[in-house]
């Protein structure tokens, strides 16, 4: 039964290769879109090959990949069915398709609620988080200013402000004090301090340290003619609230 066996092949195929899309637009985990873009490179080369608009649109994309991979499916499944009976395979092909198309659909609905969860804040989610902890991020600002020696506080490490400084010298409890604030203001990436008193404190991140973005609030010392190692405060800066004006809505790319 050829037909049979090359219709299972296409559902197991494209259902992989829709499964590998729906990885990738997984949002902005950048672990779950290199394992995307790696299941779908054999796709992106061929349809590469052929034309030069092969980004333009992911359906000719989608369709080579799930053509590669059904033709490699229909080597397996030929393998594993040849001896089976034309009746007995007919039986397999309800089940298999309820289960592919079950699967897809919850890698789907998975991608789009990893994309959710891991999606940057809005800004207005952002100023609404400014105003219900502004108490514990001015605590944080006089902390993080007393301890000048210190550039760098996250939940797990610290990093000195003098990038040729051995380490930071800060008490473990005094970490700790850091920690329970950022755990209460909704900073789970900490602060990060600039050579101009600039102090970011960062409610979002995604990727890694080599590519990466993050979002969050920024207290500048001098918002007047300062340089600062962010992006500008006062172009993004909350209106509205006269307590807001000192820290702006950030977005950094590394």
């Amino acid at each position: 039964m050829l037909v049979g066996r090359i219709y299972m092949a296409l559902l197991i195929g494209f259902g992989f290769a829709g499964l590998a899309f729906a990885c990738l637009m997984s949002g902005p985990n950048l672990a779950f879109g290199m394992i995307g873009i790696t299941l779908l490179m054999p796709g992106i080369g061929l349809v590469g090959a052929v034309s030069s608009n092969c980004c333009k649109s992911p359906l000719p994309m989608l369709m080579a990949n799930g053509l590669i991979y059904s033709a490699g499916t229909l080597i397996l499944v030929w393998l594993g069915t040849r001896d089976l009976q034309e009746k007995t395979l007919r039986r397999f092909l309800r089940p298999l398709t309820l289960t592919v198309v079950g699967i897809v659909t919850l890698g789907w609905g998975t991608a789009r609620a990893l994309e959710w969860v891991w999606s940057a804040p809005s800004d207005e989610a952002l100023a609404k988080l400014f105003n219900q902890h502004h108490s514990e991020l001015q605590t944080l600002v006089s902390m993080a200013q007393e301890d000048s020696s210190v550039g760098r506080i996250a939940n797990d490490f610290i990093r000195p402000q003098d990038s040729e400084a051995p380490s930071a010298n800060l008490p473990e409890g005094r970490w700790n004090d850091y920690c329970a604030l950022f755990r209460k203001a909704g900073l789970p990436a900490g602060l990060q301090k600039d050579s101009h008193g600039n102090i970011y404190f960062i409610a979002h991140t995604e990727g890694t340290v080599v590519s990466g973005g993050s979002k969050g609030f920024v207290f500048c010392e001098k918002t007047e003619g300062s340089t600062s190692d962010f992006l500008p405060v006062l172009s993004s800066a909350t209106q509205g609230n006269p307590r807001t004006q000192e820290a702006g809505v950030a977005n950094t790319i590394g």
